[in-house]
């Protein structure tokens, strides 16, 4: 599924007819890929039941990806490769930000509760394994508003010359030489993340 629909993008560029609908959802796919890079989400901002692993660096906390819900966490306590101890949501950990699934974002983070004397396996290879649904609740309307004006560029750079837009008879020359739109970049600020947690 596109960040936004081809309904919407032909709505965006003006298109009514169905000829060009093969090249424009090609167009959406590649703007979310780009998009994906950009904002270095692996996941993107759809959602994906996934088994994942991660190697917690602090007894009290592990950083994870882009996280909706857990289905099970369990742990390798010694590093022997298995994943004999299994935790309890509320009791055993909780997942943060606290806030996160009300302001519309994943987690991001899973805290040890306060509440049970328990401890992530620290720097144990691959010791913590969380099975849920990774990515984001649902596409920002920054996501989706970014990757139309992205899409938009992409489909008129078709008719482009070396990346020329407008003329000078028309007020002015615009030059695509961007990976990204400036105003897509912009709505695309806040959702960048650089750093790739899962291994």
């Amino acid at each position: 599924m596109s960040y936004a629909t081809l309904a919407e993008f032909k709505s965006a560029v003006g298109i009514t007819d169905s000829v060009d609908d093969t090249p424009l959802q090609s167009v959406l796919d590649a703007t979310d890929a780009l998009i994906d890079l950009y904002t270095d989400r692996k996941q993107g901002f759809g959602t994906a039941t996934e088994t994942r692993y991660y190697t917690a660096t602090e007894w009290q906390y592990t950083i994870i990806d882009d996280l909706v819900s857990v289905t099970t966490l369990t742990t390798d306590d010694n590093g022997d490769g298995t994943y004999p101890t299994t935790w309890t949501a509320g009791t055993d950990y909780n997942l943060a930000p606290g806030n996160a699934a009300l302001d519309g974002w994943p987690y991001t983070q899973i805290d040890v509760s306060v509440t049970y004397p328990r401890n992530f396996p620290r720097d144990v290879y691959r010791g913590v394994k969380v099975v849920g649904v990774f990515g984001w609740p649902a596409v920002p309307p920054a996501v989706k508003q970014a990757a139309l004006i992205q899409a938009g560029a992409v489909w008129s750079s078709r008719t482009s010359p070396f990346g020329v837009i407008g003329s000078a008879d028309l007020g002015g020359i615009l030059r695509q030489n961007r990976a990204l739109h400036p105003e897509a970049q912009v709505l695309l600020e806040a959702y960048r993340r650089r750093e790739g947690l899962a291994r």
